[in-house]
């Protein structure tokens, strides 16, 4: 497994140290306060550590790219599957199997950090990350992370605020062919609340950016603060709902005629 993980990372950077530094550059992206890399496949070396908030985060960028997911829930199958050289593999996360709603991710275990379990689950549209770490096995880090979940679970419940297809407001592009376009959220704006408590006033305002023309839908355009009794608790990233060109020259003058007609125009 080092060698694949080492092969990858050579086709991906040219070189194992080349991605290293790339696994640190996007570790200070998501603003991981206490992780540094010295290698890819994970195994003990001096100045290579990590946390478990800092893990969490690194799993919830991973979850937003539901393919892993297709792949992280598998909990076995055959690698050069109806040959000869066939070789069955299972699933270390044993809860993919074993714990209704698992699907994910990682698994670890070394001699400085113990065994160690990155686990992610979903139920009634609410997707729950736990992380343990320093286990002295892995029935045990099992175990630990079961009780995560069903806590989580049974205590927490979401609250969908938006969808990634409401529109929180319109924009007025210029030189653009569409001179209004709308404005979503690029992902589901949910609200966790602990089950019988009382909700809290929630909220949201937007900030745009200065828009220029061409725009892809899904780019990002301005964030959407999440509000509850006015303090902001998320940032996040809003879009147009479709793809926006930039309009000729003989588009923008039919506009302008338009203008003119309306009254928007003096001239």
């Amino acid at each position: 497994m080092t060698d694949a993980v080492v092969a990858l990372a050579e086709r991906v950077a040219g070189t194992e140290e080349a991605f290293v530094k790339k696994m640190n550059e996007k570790a200070r992206e998501l603003n991981l306060k206490n992780t540094n890399f010295k290698n890819v496949h994970g195994l003990d070396e001096a100045n290579h550590y990590s946390t478990a908030l800092d893990m969490a985060t690194i799993a919830r960028e991973l979850v937003s790219h539901e393919k892993i997911l297709e792949f992280s829930s598998i909990y076995e199958d055959y690698l050069r599957a109806n040959t000869n050289e066939q070789v069955w593999l299972v699933n270390t996360n044993k809860l993919v199997r074993f714990y209704k709603g698992a699907d994910g991710l990682k698994t670890g275990y070394t001699k400085e950090a113990g065994y160690c379990l990155t686990a992610t689950a979903k139920k009634d549209g609410m997707r729950l990350i736990t992380v343990v770490m320093g286990e002295p096995d892995s029935s045990t880090r099992n175990s630990e992370t079961t009780k995560l979940l069903d806590y989580g679970f049974e205590q927490y419940e979401l609250e969908t605020m938006l969808t990634k297809n409401s529109v929180i407001g319109k924009a007025k592009i210029s030189k653009s062919t569409k001179e209004n376009v709308n404005i979503v959220p690029i992902q589901d704006v949910t609200l966790l609340h602990k089950k019988g408590e009382k909700k809290k006033n929630s909220s949201y305002e937007l900030e745009l950016d200065d828009i220029k023309v061409p725009i892809k839908k899904g780019e990002k355009v301005g964030i959407l603060k999440v509000k509850e009794d006015d303090n902001v608790i998320r940032e996040i990233p809003v879009s147009v709902d479709e793809d926006i060109k930039k309009a000729n020259v003989f588009e923008l003058y039919l506009r302008y005629l338009k203008d003119v007609v309306s009254g928007d125009i003096n001239i």
